[in-house]
């Protein structure tokens, strides 16, 4: 008997010492490993990977808008997005070897109470991938992101925000060439917007190209300065140049039917 109980006793206490072992090796696994558990599960997280969903959306939406289908182009397109940076692009065009990216994408997170209230609330960088052509276009959110230098992409300029100036200036300078180039120099334009001025039969045009889809044509006559800005499918590739030539030609302020 005394044997018998003495093996229970040291069957209990050891059983007590190892609860209680593994209990503090639960909770210092928990301090380890339980916020980056929680954090990708929590309703921050989600929310953010919502956000940087959204904004993916809209960067395929100009893929698709904008009939691309080289690697490049992907990445340069991608890379002109408020908070999203290119990470790794591999691949040449869709329908040969297909394109594959992978972006970074800034989420904003909140996280709202029972009552409707805002308990937390900040942003998270978020990776996707994107897999485009040869057959089928895939996607993968919200993966591990890489590490590694981002792809280089130059951001391209803009023209918005500026047609009243500019029409301002022109008007200003009326129909005389080195006049319309001197108010040109004047509005101090971003470098890397080209810009061409031209002249005929009294009338002088402008050619001012940010991008591809990105264009003011401008003609200014003795009655004053027109400003236009043509379609997007009239300045895809191959089609109407942004120039100065354009916007003294009949093709100046006609958008397509």
């Amino acid at each position: 008997m005394r044997s018998g109980a003495a093996a229970l006793l040291v069957t209990a206490l050891v059983g007590g010492v190892s609860w209680h072992f593994l209990d503090n090796l639960e909770v210092r696994l928990q301090e380890k490993v339980g916020d980056i558990v929680d954090v990708r599960e929590s309703p921050l997280h989600e929310s953010a990977v919502a956000d940087a969903a959204e904004k993916v959306d809209r960067v395929l939406f100009r893929f698709e808008y904008d009939h691309l289908y080289q690697a490049d182009k992907y990445a340069h397109s991608a890379g002109q997005h408020p908070d999203v940076t290119v990470l790794a692009v591999t691949g040449e065009t869709h329908w040969q070897t297909g394109v594959a990216l992978v972006l970074q994408v800034t989420g904003h997170g909140v996280e709202i109470g029972a009552d409707g209230s805002v308990i937390k609330e900040g942003d998270e960088r978020i990776c996707f991938r994107l897999q485009l052509g040869p057959e089928n276009d895939t996607r993968d959110d919200d993966i591990e992101c890489p590490t590694g230098a981002a792809v280089p992409v130059t951001k391209d300029p803009s023209l918005t925000g500026i047609d009243d100036r500019l029409k301002s200036a022109l008007q200003s300078a009326g129909s005389n060439e080195n006049a319309v180039s001197a108010a040109l120099v004047g509005l101090q334009l971003d470098p890397a917007i080209r810009q061409t001025v031209g002249a005929r039969n009294g009338t002088v045009g402008v050619g001012l190209r940010a991008s591809q889809y990105d264009c003011i044509l401008a003609r200014i006559t003795s009655k004053g300065a027109e400003l236009w800005r043509p379609a997007h499918r009239q300045l895809a590739p191959g089609e109407m140049s942004c120039t100065a030539e354009t916007a003294l030609s009949s093709a100046f302020g006609k958008y397509p039917h």
